[in-house]
């Protein structure tokens, strides 16, 4: 038997009609009882000859069931038996003969092996195990133990075939969906089909996605208000068919103040007063009644509750239903039979602060047609205008010839009168086109005020608000409620250079005014004073900061940023770049302390100059039966001169006279390398400078020349004393340090003389490095 559809296995309470053909195979063929529409091709029948088991020339190869032929038809009606597969089959030929037939003989079972299509199975056997340990008194026993059971226990066997049924009432469908059902039915063994002929579709079937929408609205008082007494909230209710349960959710309105939305999930909604609380006697101890809620008798609302017209009471809230959709009108109209009254539908109670709200808001949102009753916003009526709104020209001849103009104006209110007084500065700025006037205050650095941004908004400034005789501002000028006529408000003519106004009681005098105010005045023929000063010139007062005295105690830059960088304050900075090139070089010069003291002019010093950190050090070298000890003189410091500056690289050079700590030195050599070093170096050591020093020889060579004519003695040399007096002679102008350089250079091999040639060659502008020097 070929299967020729997917179905594996046929549906109980189906109907299944075989139609024998000679000599071919027969296809078996089903029809729903329920459905009722098509057949499907499930198996076929194969022809089988045989004495007992022959079926009009065929045989139907089925495990099951009951068998009806009327002149070749045959209809069959399978049966499930209770624990799997089918067991027998039942021939009933419709001319009232029936005959059973042995299905395990005659029939093989071609359904899948599944539950619910299996053979009997025998059942495990029932054997339960027994405790055989105890304890008595605290004493461990042993139980009896239990008698010994055969190792097989014969099988349960449940009838081949059960009774089926078939549901009476239409509207039961629990025989499919109840567990109590399905748990009785596997007790008695039994089947029950859930539907029958006249059986309809449940309700979530039936009615799927139904959903009814009532309008409806519930009041709410209002407490402690003047301007609504109650409030009216309108709402949707939402009644879902299917399972009768409730939604409710409520209208929104723009700018209301509460909250809105859901106002009630979906859910069923008892009805007031159902489910009444049952009072049952408390148990011992409890001292009182118990109370509980029976569910049976709660009632909940249905569709015919929410006629329109009626009031319904939903968590202690009345819900008056006015009105439903079109679709709804039609359902109740036709499922229910609600006549036209019960669905006709009602006004909303009018409720007169919502009516004022929206109002309200339309004449806030600038809907045309609509008086507000104030100035509208000039930008917003530019923008109207602009896209194609008429607004009148009244009163715009001075806007269209004077446009944003404004007068400026420095003014200046002295209040220093009044305790607390002080003078303030203002600018007033006066409008051409509408006549009015707007005050804002001048700000200065730490003047202790608040940053208002206004004194006075733009507005025209009447004249009639004075001080009274006690100080008191009058407010009276005018009856209250009558604005002051137009001759009473300030105008571009009252105001001029030394005039005082009166803005609402505070006397102000205008002092200066801007190059287009002036221009403004000359063009109507009035020439305006000049400028005020806007304050007394007062001279200001320096504050000097006054350093306090180097105390000694540390390093006086370590003294000086206390005094001006704080409590906490950084550590000098130091020059990283002199110090890694000029590390370890240090000038030496030997010097003499000048004084009037006797036993000191033979004293010497030798005095070093770190190039590092401009830092200077003394040491004395010893000198025996002098009574003086020789060492350190002045540990390593900066030393300042008598100016206050420092002492630098270019103070040291010989012949120089320097004042260290109230002694005086002068400096009377130095070693080579520290000749070298400031030969090197022209710029910080002008006066090691042999440039200098050529450019004087040539400005006095034919002195020089005439000199060496006049005392020549036959040699043609002269020595370092004989040089010197010639310096002095033709007035060369060199210190002691340029006399120095240019002997170095002159004297090279130290032989104590040079000769005259070669100071005429290195006067006369000859490469110094070329210059002839005595062998």
């Amino acid at each position: 038997m070929t299967l020729l559809s997917n179905y594996d296995y046929i549906r109980p309470a189906t109907s299944i009609s075989w139609q024998s053909s000679s000599g071919s195979d027969d296809a078996l063929k089903f029809k729903s009882r329920f459905s009722g529409k098509e057949q499907l091709n499930i198996g076929a029948v194969e022809p089988y000859s045989s004495e007992n088991e022959s079926c009009n020339g065929g045989r139907c190869r089925r495990s099951g069931g009951n068998v009806a032929s009327r002149g070749g038809m045959m209809t069959m009606t399978q049966r499930p038996a209770t624990t799997g597969g089918w067991s027998a089959m039942t021939m009933a030929s419709h001319d009232g003969k029936d005959g059973t037939w042995d299905a395990s003989q005659n029939f093989r079972s071609d359904f899948p092996n599944l539950p619910g299509f299996r053979k009997n199975m025998t059942l495990r056997p029932h054997s339960p195990k027994r405790q055989s340990l105890n304890f008595v008194n605290g004493i461990m026993m042993v139980n009896t133990p239990l008698p010994i059971r055969p190792a097989t226990s014969p099988p349960l066997i449940r009838p081949a075939t059960c009774p089926s049924r078939e549901v009476t009432n239409p509207h039961d469908v629990s025989g499919r969906y109840s567990l109590v059902r399905r748990k009785a039915d596997r007790e008695t063994c039994g089947f029950v089909l859930p539907f029958c002929p006249e059986s309809e579709l449940p309700a979530f079937l039936r009615h799927d996605r139904r959903v009814l929408l009532f309008n409806a609205y519930y009041e709410e008082n209002v407490f402690q208000s003047a301007l609504e007494v109650r409030r009216v909230h309108t709402c949707e209710i939402y009644f879902y068919v299917e399972d009768g349960t409730i939604e409710i959710i409520q209208t929104k309105q723009e700018n209301s103040g509460i909250p809105q939305g859901v106002f009630l999930r979906r859910s069923r909604v008892a009805k007031a007063g159902s489910g009444a609380a049952v009072v049952t006697p408390g148990t011992a101890g409890s001292g009182g009644a118990a109370s509980s809620v029976d569910l049976a008798a709660t009632e909940y609302y249905s569709i015919d509750d929410l006629k329109i017209g009626n009031v319904v009471t939903i968590y202690s809230r009345l819900f008056h239903i006015v009105n439903c959709n079109e679709s709804t009108r039609e359902y109740v109209t036709r499922e229910h039979g609600w006549t036209a009254e019960e669905v006709a539908a009602r006004p909303f109670p009018r409720d007169m602060f919502a009516e004022a709200n929206r109002e309200k808001m339309r004449r806030e949102s600038g809907k045309p047609g609509v008086d507000r009753k104030r100035k509208m916003h000039e930008l917003k009526e530019v923008m109207e205008s602009m896209l194609g709104k008429q607004t009148s020209t009244t009163d715009r001849g001075m806007f269209l010839e004077c446009g944003q103009s404004a007068l400026c104006f420095d003014v200046v209110w002295d209040d220093r009168e009044r305790l607390y007084g002080d003078i303030q500065f203002f600018k007033l700025f006066y409008y051409l086109a509408d006549d009015t006037i707007e005050i804002l205050p001048v700000h200065k650095k730490n003047n202790g005020r608040d940053q208002f941004p206004k004194l006075l908004k733009r507005s025209k400034l009447p004249k009639c608000h004075h001080i009274g005789s006690n100080n008191v501002t009058d407010h009276n000028c005018y009856r209250a409620g009558t604005p002051p006529p137009a001759s009473e408000y300030y105008t571009w003519d009252d105001l001029r250079i030394g005039t005082t106004i009166t803005v609402f009681g505070r006397s102000m005098v205008l002092a200066r005014c801007d190059l287009f105010t002036r221009q403004h005045y000359a063009s109507k023929g009035i020439q305006l004073k000049c400028d005020m000063a806007l304050e007394p010139e007062e001279e200001p007062v320096v504050f000097e900061r006054q350093i306090p005295p180097y105390n000694g105690f540390g390093s006086e830059e370590d003294s000086l940023r206390s005094c001006t960088r704080g409590i906490n304050p950084p550590p000098p900075k130091k020059d990283l770049a002199k110090m890694r090139d000029k590390q370890g070089v240090i000038m030496r010069f030997n010097a003499h302390l000048l004084n009037d003291k006797t036993q000191d002019h033979k004293r010497r010093f030798v005095i070093q100059y770190f190039m590092e950190d401009d830092t200077i050090a003394i040491r004395e070298p010893p000198i025996r039966n002098s009574g003086v000890m020789g060492g350190n003189f002045l540990r390593r410091q900066h030393l300042k001169k008598t100016d206050g500056t420092r002492y630098g690289a270019g103070d040291m050079y010989v012949g120089n006279k320097v004042f260290f700590m109230s002694h005086q030195f002068v400096l009377l050599n130095a070693d080579d390398y520290t000749y070298r070093l400031m030969e090197n170096e022209e710029v910080t050591f002008p006066f090691s400078s042999l440039t200098l020093v050529r450019k004087k020889l040539r400005e006095k060579e034919v002195p020089l020349r005439h000199y060496f004519v006049s005392e020549y003695r036959g040699d043609g040399t002269v020595d370092v004393d004989e040089l010197k007096k010639c310096c002095e002679t033709i007035g060369l102008g060199l210190n002691e340090m340029q006399f120095i350089t240019l002997w170095r250079r002159l004297d090279r091999r130290g032989k104590g003389r040079v000769s005259f040639k070669t100071i005429i060659n290195l006067a006369a502008g000859e490469n110094p490095m070329s210059a002839g020097v005595d062998d």
